[in-house]
């Protein structure tokens, strides 16, 4: 680990490389939050391919004006933008004038405008442009063709993103959580929409050269779903998103650069996987271990007041017994289940709440009797309430 880290400082390439992969994570694990909150996780996959169409569109253009491509990040950048916001205005008008709903919608923006792209590079290696070597790694992403100046444009892009979010944070969070109510405060909800989309685009462009379009809806979900996790405050959301996105960035740059023959993309991706089955069993209370283990004890807590009431009925109907004491087969054909109960005597035992006679036979301590007497007390009260 100290060598990972040590490289970071002494080798320039994994230097330019980390930071445009921490730049891309935290900022598409930021603004994938609002796509989270909107169940529309399928709006970055969309963008991501449909940027595939601009970028190649945008070679092919330049080509033809110049005579030779150009795979400047500026002017791709430019294509994958102009793509990405057209499929998001496409989408919207499908919706509001069709009966076609988001889903399909959005599954039939992202098989046009990807197919479109695949078709135009296939297009591209079919001819002799020059430059045209390496415009398919936008597929699958390649984070070591990364320069520094690749890097300004990702921190700019960066910047655009987090500075809309920050500027628009009140009417991002109440379009998110409903967007009925926006328009009923007279905000507009149209607005909103396409500055969040602006915002998500611009994330997401500014991630392609790392990971590829098809690995880029990874960033937009997985960072976001991991942050939901822990906690029910959006501004702690994307402040988590951002971290988990920003910290499998650095560590998929630097375990790609370590190990020969890992691809930085895929690397990234199943960082931030890791880290979200991490958050989805060990998230204190939304995950599923502490979910389990919440449900266990309150059954327990359940068991042991049921074996509790039930020895105290016996000793009211059986006042001859109540000095010998009962055996746990008798409390099995009760309302206590035959499930646990000698687990559950075992447990009052400890506590004081029953006294063990010899022979497997249990009886109600003192203690033990004034806690029944308690809990059908409670009960009697929640009856009370309910009539």
């Amino acid at each position: 680990m100290f060598d990972l880290i040590q490289n970071i400082f002494t080798d320039y390439t994994i230097r330019i490389v980390s930071l445009g992969a921490v730049i891309v994570g935290a900022v598409s694990g930021a603004l994938g939050c609002f796509a989270f909150l909107r169940r529309q996780s399928l709006v970055g996959d969309v963008v991501a391919h449909s940027s595939l169409a601009g970028i190649t569109i945008a070679f092919l253009l330049s080509y033809i004006f110049t005579g030779s491509g150009t795979k400047q990040m500026p002017i791709l950048l430019i294509g994958a933008a102009i793509s990405g916001i057209l499929s998001m205005w496409l989408v919207s008008g499908i919706i509001k004038n069709t009966r076609i709903k988001s889903d399909s919608a959005l599954g039939v923006m992202l098989a046009v405008f990807f197919g479109t792209g695949v078709f135009f590079i296939k297009y591209i290696q079919q001819r002799p442009i020059a430059n045209k070597a390496g415009l398919e790694d936008y597929i699958f992403g390649m984070a070591a063709t990364i320069t520094f100046n690749d890097l300004i444009y990702m921190l700019i892009l960066g910047f655009i993103s987090f500075l809309l979010m920050f500027l628009f944070w009140k009417e991002f969070k109440i379009f998110s959580f409903d967007e009925q109510f926006t328009e009923s405060i007279g905000f507009k909800s149209q607005t909103i929409e396409l500055l969040i989309n602006a915002a998500l685009v611009l994330a997401i462009i500014s991630g392609l050269q790392a990971v590829g379009v098809i690995l880029m809806v990874a960033l937009i979900v997985a960072p976001a779903s991991a942050a939901r996790q822990w906690t029910n405050s959006l501004s702690v959301m994307v402040v988590l998103a951002a971290f988990f996105g920003g910290l499998s960035g650095l560590v998929g740059a630097l375990l790609s650069s370590t190990f020969s023959n890992l691809p930085t993309g895929p690397t990234i991706v199943l960082t931030i996987t890791s880290i979200f089955l991490f958050s989805l069993l060990f998230a204190p209370q939304r995950g599923l271990l502490s979910k389990f283990w919440r449900e266990r004890t309150v059954r327990n807590k359940i068991r042991l007041k049921s074996v509790l009431l039930d020895l105290h009925l016996l000793e009211l109907n059986h006042p001859e017994r109540m000095f010998t004491g009962h055996h746990p087969e008798v409390l099995k054909t009760m309302t206590s289940g035959k499930i646990g109960v000698k687990r559950s005597l075992k447990m009052l035992f400890a506590l004081q709440l029953v006294e063990y006679n010899g022979d497997n036979l249990w009886v109600l301590s003192d203690k033990g009797k004034i806690k029944a007497e308690e809990i059908l007390k409670n009960v009697n009260k929640e009856l009370e309430l309910e009539e």
